[in-house]
């Protein structure tokens, strides 16, 4: 019998939600060492021996149910699940298994979710619905608890910040072989893809005039990735390198070489944050502008910024490398981090 099985996007080789499920093991093992934790998973023999938990298949909704029925808390969360950009199929699912959970009379606790975009009145009004039924609510910035409130949400809300700003990272001493700077890339595929590759490769011939640079790209979700910057890679002018990772571990690895972070990913900023690695948002999704105004980041990008904007950005952050006003919240964040699995260990205990 599991103390609490989580539920969220994990298995899927996506780095910001394998980081994200990291964190929360890691966090609710320091309040609890003893908790039993299951976890619904894509790959549930990857993930039971990455986190040292019970993963059962997330697709397998008669396992799932007898998991949940075993269990006294349901986790959701964390990361971006509650959005309909990529589709209403992913929605419903997490809020089904939250239904399940309900209707077997368990604890449900949301776990420092990002509310994203919603396309769809019917979703919203779902989501209300739902949430305003559970016993714990928290969202990772102050810009998801209004867009919860907007949708009718009653139920108390608490702030917290991304489980990955609790997360202790490891440092790697830095290739002294290369003298070049390294600028870490990393994109996602979206509905204007073909514009996103025109805006990278006329950046690529702008970094030309950057010789003392090297150029690596870093898919976060190989699946979806790969292919789109092995486009961009033809189109670069300047040659670049696509890392290729296997682990959490790996991604450490490649953060503690880098001198600069240009990101259309959530985690790719907050590990350059947390690294203390000058970055730039580009602010495709509302996840982002929501992480760039809680940092309170002041130099910032629009959706109509060109390569132009970007480079001259780049040029400055690469000259003044000192870890800027933004990075003094990045404590306080750590700390709300921890505090949401304090909450969760209390919510369970009572």
């Amino acid at each position: 019998m599991s103390d609490i099985v989580i539920s969220g996007y994990y298995g899927f080789k996506n780095a910001g939600d394998e980081l994200i499920l990291k964190a929360i093991i890691n966090d609710l093992r320091s309040y609890n060492p003893d908790i039993e934790i299951s976890v619904l998973s894509a790959n549930p023999e990857e993930t039971s021996k990455t986190y040292n938990v019970y993963s059962v298949n997330r697709w397998d909704i008669p396992a799932v149910i007898k998991e949940i029925s075993k269990c006294r808390m349901l986790l959701s969360g964390a990361g971006g699940l509650f959005q309909d950009t990529t589709g209403c199929l992913s929605l419903w699912y997490y809020l089904l298994i939250i239904l399940i959970a309900k209707f077997l009379n368990k604890i449900v606790f949301i776990y420092a979710v990002g509310i994203g975009d919603i396309k769809y009145p019917f979703n919203a009004f779902l989501i209300k619905k739902c949430f305003n039924r559970l016993d714990f609510v928290t969202v990772r910035t102050q810009q998801d608890k209004e867009t919860l409130k907007t949708f009718g949400v009653t139920k108390e809300i608490t702030v917290t910040a991304d489980p990955v700003f609790g997360l202790e990272l490891p440092s790697f001493p830095k290739n002294s072989k290369s003298q070049k700077q390294k600028i870490g890339i990393i994109v996602r595929k979206t509905e204007k893809w073909q514009q996103d590759i025109r805006l990278f490769s006329e950046l690529s011939a702008l970094l030309k005039k950057n010789p003392a640079a090297d150029i690596v790209f870093v898919p976060f979700q190989l699946s979806k990735d790969l292919n789109l910057f092995k486009t961009l890679k033809k189109k670069f002018v300047q040659p670049a390198e696509i890392f290729l990772w296997e682990n959490t571990e790996d991604l450490f690895k490649i953060f503690s070489q880098l001198d600069m972070v240009i990101s259309m990913r959530l985690h790719g900023l907050i590990l350059a944050a947390k690294y203390k690695i000058p970055f730039i948002s580009i602010p495709k999704y509302s996840k982002i502008k929501n992480f760039i105004h809680t940092i309170g980041e002041k130099n910032v990008l629009t959706e109509k910024s060109t390569a132009e904007d970007i480079y001259f950005l780049l040029s400055d952050k690469l000259k003044n490398t000192g870890s800027g006003e933004t990075l003094k919240t990045i404590p306080d964040l750590k700390n709300k981090a921890k505090k949401t699995a304090e909450l969760c260990n209390a919510v369970l205990t009572r």
